[in-house]
């Protein structure tokens, strides 16, 4: 006699469950990757039904997934490349808060064509082909090609270098831009001594964007007070950050806590 084993089932008429798009993980999410369809899963889990729009802020999906704030923004650079989300940024009293993210209907997302779609590899063998219900099958122009164990050093860190380049290039970009719409129209993108100034307060923050961001808003958001430094250039922050933090501790009743690196 078979014994029945009793359980519960998931109750879909409860709402505390989301949608994903059978079509993200029909391809698209091999082709975006895991950081891609980590910060996806967040990004419908935060979405509004009517609107489809999410604003959770990087260090929220980071802190669900056990993930970098790095990991969080490589993972949103894969979903806009294909036009799965857009985002926009708020501002409010002049400065920069959280972004709003638009899940997109997927028949706006970008095409996947053939050479973008990833081979199946057997770990075990390093074979390269389709998967079968016996393992991975080379295709026939494959058959004897094996994934070897040893990787070209030079290129897989010059692949991360590049990467990383593009996260910090992308960082100096966004906070020379915040003093140029806020308190200094005329700074110069290409000036070389304001973007190693962001590049030493990145190292200051251990590579955190974040806090460099909320630095720069609270510097921002000072100017033309009282005592307080001018500060209108990511230089002066880097020269003035010990001014800054004087000022703060002397703010009547300390209203805003200061962001330090």
């Amino acid at each position: 006699m078979i014994q029945q084993t009793l359980f519960k089932v998931r109750d879909l008429r409860q709402k505390t469950q989301f949608k994903i798009d059978d079509a993200y993980l029909n391809g698209y999410a091999r082709i975006c990757g895991k950081d891609a369809t980590l910060v996806y899963t967040s990004l419908c889990r935060h979405a509004e039904f009517n609107t489809q729009k999410a604003f959770p802020s990087q260090e929220k999906i980071a802190y669900e997934h056990g993930i970098s704030v790095r990991t969080v923004r490589r993972g949103l650079k894969e979903l806009m490349e294909y036009n799965i989300i857009i985002a926009e940024q708020v501002r409010q009293r002049g400065q920069f808060m959280n972004y709003i993210y638009t899940l997109l209907d997927k028949s706006e997302w970008k095409k996947i064509t053939e050479g973008q779609k990833r081979p199946m590899v057997d770990r075990r063998t390093k074979t390269v082909g389709r998967l079968t219900a016996y393992g991975v099958e080379p295709t026939k122009d494959n058959k004897q090609q094996r994934i070897t164990n040893i990787k070209d050093n030079k290129d897989t860190t010059t692949e991360v270098e590049t990467s990383e380049s593009q996260e910090i290039n992308q960082c100096i970009t966004d906070t020379i831009q915040a003093f140029k719409e806020t308190v200094n129209p005329t700074i110069n993108f290409g000036n070389k001594t304001n973007r190693q100034a962001v590049k030493d307060l990145l190292k200051l923050g251990k590579g955190d964007y974040s806090k460099l961001k909320e630095l720069v808003d609270y510097a921002i958001s000072v100017q033309g007070k009282s005592f307080s430094p001018t500060i209108t250039t990511p230089y002066q922050l880097r020269e003035k950050l010990g001014a800054l933090r004087i000022y703060n501790q002397k703010e009547d009743n300390n209203k805003v806590k200061f962001v330090g690196l």
